[in-house]
């Protein structure tokens, strides 16, 4: 296991590398320049001011350099749009995302696990049919417009939810709810799927055989059975939500890091994009070692072949 988590930290710490420096070279190949987005009434010796000040001046491998120096000593540059640190910017709006995107993933989960084990366990009747019916509908619903709904239903006709900001949880449940019925949809689908499959299988008709009772049958042996695709699956749709984010927070004007991420970008706000590349791209590595070593648990084989873990 510690052997597991050695070889994937350290080959995160590689993709994190090239990630940002490939980020690094692109964003100043865009063209664009951000000290004119800034001041578009300056004169010309006032922007060259302002680039010298934003170090965008400099041969783009020396700023590279200085930029990669400046991250191993904890300081990821500064946002010139916003008046702060990077790090101080991403703090602010991190709390947010972090609360959206664990509401979200929990609806995800949740439902997705619940509605899928019913569909399977009324497989062929109306009400597997019905619950097929809603992943296609659920799925097939984009984000700004399920939001735009949300908002106009849920907000403004009941008045029930808050449609903007941030001021705690109950901003979070309308754009959570929004973002998380794609993933619902696609969870329930495969969940019925596999739970289908893993039913069928003779090491289930053999524990019915045994009389082991159905809710045993159920949970140690045809769920657990069914969880090792369902992760590969999920952490695929992490990184659908991520991006997904995006969307939700724009709808919603939610000032998370999704909003934080489409504003950089159109301003140009180099260092804070870098800065939240790397806090992205730190979370996908993250996400990819959780379920590797979910892995390792839930199959005996991957555990034998890693050495008897």
């Amino acid at each position: 296991m510690l052997s597991t988590i050695i070889r994937r930290l350290l080959q995160g710490f590689i993709v994190i590398c090239a990630i940002t420096i490939i980020t690094f070279i692109m964003l100043r190949m865009i063209p664009g320049d951000p000290s004119r987005t800034m001041a578009p009434n300056a004169t010309e010796d006032q922007l060259i001011m302002l680039r010298d000040q934003m170090g965008i001046n400099e041969p783009i491998l020396v700023q590279l350099t200085k930029y990669i120096r400046n991250i191993f000593q904890g300081e990821f540059g500064y946002s010139f749009f916003q008046r702060a640190n990077v790090i101080k910017v991403i703090a602010g709006s991190l709390n947010a995302s972090i609360v959206l995107f664990g509401f979200a993933l929990v609806l995800s989960i949740f439902f997705g696990l619940l509605f899928g084990i019913i569909a399977a366990l009324k497989a062929n009747t109306w009400i597997d049919k019905l619950f097929s019916s809603i992943a296609v509908v659920f799925q097939s619903m984009p984000n700004y417009w399920v939001g735009t709904m949300l908002i106009l239903f849920i907000s403004v006709k009941l008045q029930l939810l808050p449609a903007t900001g941030y001021e705690g949880f109950k901003f979070s449940i309308l754009p959570g709810i929004a973002l998380s019925l794609p993933t619902i949809a696609v969870l329930m689908r495969n969940v019925r799927a596999s739970m289908i499959s893993s039913l069928r299988q003779d090491f289930v008709k053999a524990a019915k055989a045994r009389g082991i009772p159905g809710y045993i049958i159920l949970s140690r042996y045809a769920f657990r059975n069914s969880l090792i695709p369902l992760l590969t699956l999920l952490g695929s749709q992490l990184g659908y939500m991520v991006g997904n984010m995006v969307v939700c927070e724009y709808v919603f004007s939610y000032p998370g890091i999704g909003l934080q991420t489409l504003y950089a970008i159109l301003r140009r706000d180099y260092y804070l994009v870098q800065g939240l590349v790397v806090i992205l791209s730190g979370f996908f590595i993250v996400v990819n070692m959780i379920i590797d070593i979910g892995y390792t648990y839930l199959d005996p084989r991957i555990r034998k072949a890693q050495g008897g873990l």
